[in-house]
């Protein structure tokens, strides 16, 4: 590249811009093309809404409930939030979300290897003891609750074999 040519993003971002993106970096050129998509799918919703024809109300079949689709909407939030635009957000919404699970106690990344207590918690494989994290679940009236449960008290008739 030539120092002479240097064209620097006419956003005015700071960054050097391009002529295949208009002269503009690449995260501005991507917020434009965001920005357009969502101006033409407007257009497409409004001319969906408008009824065509003489009848006054818009027949429901033909509009689609599902209009306009869910990555066009949140396209649209993470526009209007520009500056607080972060990559994780875009990543999070097409991979899903995956949290980082850690231990209560050491705040350690538990990983596959995760425990999770009858309390509630989670952690790891030194702190998954009752002992090790003062638990606060009732293991004493849980066990007596199974075994009221799981054997009933059998009594039998006295008067049975009496004469």
């Amino acid at each position: 590249m030539d120092r002479n040519n240097v064209t620097m993003c006419i956003k005015g971002c700071g960054f050097y811009g391009s002529k295949e993106n208009k002269n503009m970096c690449s995260k501005c050129y991507d917020d434009y093309l965001k920005a357009e998509l969502i101006a033409k799918s407007s257009k497409l919703l409004d001319a969906a809404k408008k009824p065509i024809g003489p009848t006054n109300a818009p027949n429901p079949s033909v509009l689609d409930k599902s209009w306009p689709p869910q990555w066009i909407i949140s396209a649209a939030k993470t526009t209007n939030n520009s500056n607080a635009v972060d990559s994780r957000t875009i990543e999070s919404g097409a991979a899903g979300s995956s949290v980082k699970r850690r231990c209560e106690i050491c705040n350690k990344k538990v990983g596959l290897i995760e425990f999770k207590c009858r309390c509630g918690h989670l952690y790891c494989g030194t702190h998954r003891y009752p002992k090790e994290h003062a638990c606060t679940f009732d293991f004493k009236k849980f066990d007596r609750e199974m075994l009221v449960k799981d054997n009933p008290l059998i009594r039998a008739d006295k008067l049975e074999g009496r004469i």
